[in-house]
């Protein structure tokens, strides 16, 4: 019998797992998308960076027996920002990334937020159309300031916090 999954507050303690996760995402996700040189030491140093203390951003982790199985981080403004979502390679199709949503969607309606969104790679297929059938709208297209290699970013909508809500 598995262990029942939990989604909590992320604490300090969880930096050490969540630096990991989001790495061995990047990695697995990233390759062929970002430089291999960049994926190796480039990318560490960035999220050992990010890692290393709280973000200012709500955080939410989601544990089993296992150990940390996927975490989310959002920011308050008139529409939340997802900074990041990640699930383990192992918790993928579990309805993970729907909770993670659902919960970010209902802090960003506790804090007053008109919707939530976020960027993605371009080519990354998979999280797109995740995100895309979920309600998500297109919304800009273009290089993405933040990473110092040059990648196209896709920003994606939700007006609606309702259906995410009700879709975790």
């Amino acid at each position: 019998m598995g262990h029942a999954r939990v989604i909590r507050a992320g604490r300090p303690e969880d930096l050490p797992a969540i630096a990991a996760l989001h790495d061995a995402s990047w990695q697995e996700v990233y390759r062929g998308l970002l430089p291999e040189d960049y994926l190796g030491s480039g990318a560490r140093d960035l999220l050992a960076h990010k890692w290393a203390t709280m973000p200012e951003a709500a955080l939410f982790v989601a544990e089993s027996g296992g150990g940390l199985d996927g975490f989310i981080a959002v920011e308050n403004g008139d529409a939340a920002y997802v900074d990041a979502l990640h699930v383990a390679a192992g918790a993928r199709g579990t309805g993970l990334g729907r909770a993670l949503l659902a919960r970010a969607a209902r802090q960003a309606r506790d804090w007053g937020c008109a919707g939530l969104w976020l960027t993605l790679l371009a080519g990354n297929d998979p999280a797109d159309r995740f995100y895309r059938a979920l309600g998500a709208v297109e919304t800009w297209r273009g290089p993405d300031p933040d990473f110092p290699v040059p990648v196209e970013a896709i920003r994606l909508d939700w007006s609606d916090l309702s259906r995410l809500i009700e879709a975790g």
